[in-house]
């Protein structure tokens, strides 16, 4: 009697498992339940089943790489999804007048509502994943986590705990470039090589010296302490730090890495070896993406790096299959870790053939298109708007009829990774038009 109690509460996790139902004790509580002796499946027993067990331990399981294929669960994972690069710290927005402002930058938290919404429109469309710059990279200026070398700002992490805490919430995972290659407002290489003396910016990006950030040990012993700072932040909602937390399932070591020559791929194999070995010290059970613009063939033996990527502007497939076939060749997983997604340039592939390639490949990890942007929550009526031509605004009545078939496209993408087929409609998203007692952050 005791094994048949065990065995139905084993049957009722499982369905409730395969109808993704919310269940709220562990698996050991139930079980523990149904053990006294003679105790029937009652409906005040079933009750027992309606909140998360299954998700909860979804949500508390790390992503593994197997070979070419990432791994949740003992099932295949794609991380397929969006970039939102300003879940931590925007520049989109300038807040109401008493919220934190830095003109210079334009630099602004994201308000709750904001990342919530986001949260929301992804799961709608069928991401699984989000490609986040700002819950990676964030120094330089008065709003981030390090303004300045060696200080932390605590304040800074409030939107970005909010963030991953609402993607846990979601069943979404993250993941996040720890430097840019560029000089913008949440700052990046160049914010590291001013702090040790060398006076450059992003106009200076064909000057040999920019390589300082990746040779001169002092430089790098400063970004592996922010490294640090990041991962072993604790959540202030969920208790967990940065490296402990699986929804954060992997960083990557930048953001379109390069040399002194756009697209040279010139990031010495010692320094990746380096990051890579310290971001797996402090958190071994996250991923490493090799975060060069690129797929490097010097980087294809580190052992640390488990997955490799490439930016397409716009979507090539001859670019995207040689990609392919050289990590298919280190066993590695690969991804698209940014696309165009608008067909602005007529020699583009158009997006159905490249989602064909993409979903036809094993290697292929995921895709994540450029760039997801919502509305000005609290104000549910007006759509934030980026200034690059590649904004994604999801069920904005202004789209054209072309781009709500090129979000169809992509939904339909989303959920055929996740081996899913749905219709070309398109349901509504609900905007959280409050902000609650979390007013900004």
């Amino acid at each position: 009697m005791i094994l048949l109690h065990v065995f139905a509460a084993l049957v009722v996790f499982r369905v409730s498992s395969a109808f993704g139902l919310d269940l709220n004790s562990s698996l050991g509580t139930i079980i523990s339940q149904f053990l006294s002796p003679g105790l029937p499946l009652t409906p005040q027993v079933l009750q027992t089943f309606t909140q998360p067990i299954s998700v909860d331990l979804i949500r508390n399981t790390d992503i593994i790489r197997n070979g070419s294929s990432l791994i949740l669960n003992g099932e295949r994972w794609t991380t397929s999804g969006a970039n939102v690069y300003w879940l931590g710290l925007d520049e989109n927005v300038i807040p109401p007048p008493g919220q934190p402002f830095y003109a210079p930058f334009n630099a602004s938290y994201p308000t709750f509502g904001r990342i919530t919404e986001i949260m929301n429109t992804l799961q709608i469309m069928g991401a699984r994943a989000i490609r986040g710059h700002t819950l990676g990279i964030s120094v330089g200026n008065p709003l981030s986590v390090m303004p300045e070398l060696g200080v932390v700002n605590e304040e800074a992490f409030t939107t970005m705990d909010w963030a991953i805490y609402q993607a846990r919430q979601h069943g979404l995972r993250i993941f996040a470039p720890l430097v840019d290659n560029y000089d913008y407002y949440h700052g990046g290489k160049y914010t590291f090589l001013r702090w040790a003396g060398f006076n450059l910016t992003g106009s200076d990006s064909t000057n040999p010296e920019v390589m300082q950030f990746y040779t001169n040990q002092t430089i790098i012993d400063d970004f592996k302490y922010y490294i640090k700072v990041i991962l072993t932040r604790t959540n202030q909602f969920t208790g967990l730090t940065y490296a402990e937390d699986p929804t954060i399932f992997a960083y990557e070591t930048g953001n379109e890495l390069g040399g002194p020559v756009f697209g040279d791929m010139w990031v010495p194999v010692e320094w990746t070896e380096q990051i890579a070995s310290y971001i797996k010290e402090l958190a071994p059970n996250k991923l490493v993406i090799d975060g060069t613009y690129g797929v490097n063939t010097t980087h294809l033996s580190i052992s640390t790096i488990d997955i490799f990527s490439d930016h397409f502007y716009p979507p090539n497939i001859t670019k995207l299959e040689n990609d392919i076939s050289l990590v298919q060749s280190a066993n590695k997983v690969y991804i698209a870790g940014e696309y165009d997604w608008t067909g602005n340039v007529p020699s583009a592939a158009s997006l159905p053939e490249f989602f064909s390639s993409i979903e036809a490949s094993p290697v292929v990890g995921g895709d994540l298109f450029w760039s997801l942007f919502m509305h000005d929550v609290p104000d549910c009526t007006i759509y934030v708007n980026h200034t690059d031509g590649e904004t994604l605004q999801y069920g904005n009545p202004a789209n054209t009829a072309q781009t709500n078939v090129q979000i169809i496209d992509i939904r339909q993408h989303l959920f055929a990774m996740k081996g899913q087929n749905v219709s070309t409609y398109l349901p509504a998203v609900s905007c959280p038009g409050y902000e609650a007692e979390y007013t900004y952050w």
